[in-house]
């Protein structure tokens, strides 16, 4: 049995997700940040880093989001195209696209100030919000294509992800005027909104304490200046 260790609506939420939509046995370990399990031994046996998702399987523990994503895609089949498609390798570069750019830019919407402090962090969280814009217009020609794996009725591991990071820059930005709705994305919007009506999904929503529509149309729960 897969063992997740996470924290509700977090980062292992897309693993929590596609475990969900695999049907295979997993046990979810919600971990408490503030009462300092990130830094139990124990759990930096797992992840030296501290970080989550980790995922505990046959071959060890892994971390890091796509290297759990990628390692479940080639045990499971259905979430990416095989090896001997001919999308693979679209699917692999739109994959890399949303780990190195769309994923760590969202959290540079959320959290400006971690580079340099509070003093840049309004200006460095404007440049973001157009930089975000820009990737998600990138990745809205793509799903405009059609391939299944962005698609509202199929899920794979690259949208599960990009609908988690649509639910962050939608609810949680820094300054609530960079709020980024996915409806301004008619292609990701219908993909946000066909995946989390899917039984397994509202399943993992309902366990991490999510109502509504949690990735087409979060409310924002940043404060207005």
């Amino acid at each position: 049995m897969y063992v997740l260790h996470g924290v509700h609506d977090w980062g292992s939420q897309v693993i929590h997700m596609v475990l969900a939509e695999l049907g295979v046995p997993f046990r979810f370990n919600a971990l408490d940040f503030q009462a300092g399990d990130f830094d139990a031994p124990s759990f930096r046996a797992l992840n030296p880093f501290g970080r989550v998702p980790v995922l505990e399987t046959p071959d060890g523990p892994i971390f890091e989001t796509a290297a759990i994503l990628l390692y479940l895609s080639e045990h499971h089949d259905g979430l990416a195209p095989r090896s001997d498609a001919p999308d693979r390798a679209q699917f692999l570069i739109w994959f890399i696209f949303v780990t190195n750019g769309l994923h760590p830019a969202a959290m540079l919407l959320l959290h400006p100030e971690r580079p340099a402090g509070e003093a840049p962090k309004r200006a460095l969280a404007e440049a973001t919000h157009e930089l975000v814009r820009s990737q998600l217009a990138a990745l809205e020609g793509v799903a405009r294509g059609t391939p299944w794996w962005l698609s509202p009725d199929r899920p794979s591991a690259l949208s599960l992800y990009i609908i988690m990071l649509l639910r962050w820059i939608k609810a949680f930005p820094a300054y609530a005027e960079h709020s980024i709705a996915s409806a301004d994305f008619p292609a990701l919007h219908a993909m946000a909104k066909g995946l989390e009506a899917r039984p397994a999904i509202r399943a993992v929503l309902t366990a991490e304490g999510i109502s509504g529509p949690a990735f087409s149309d979060p409310p924002c729960d940043t404060l207005a200046d």
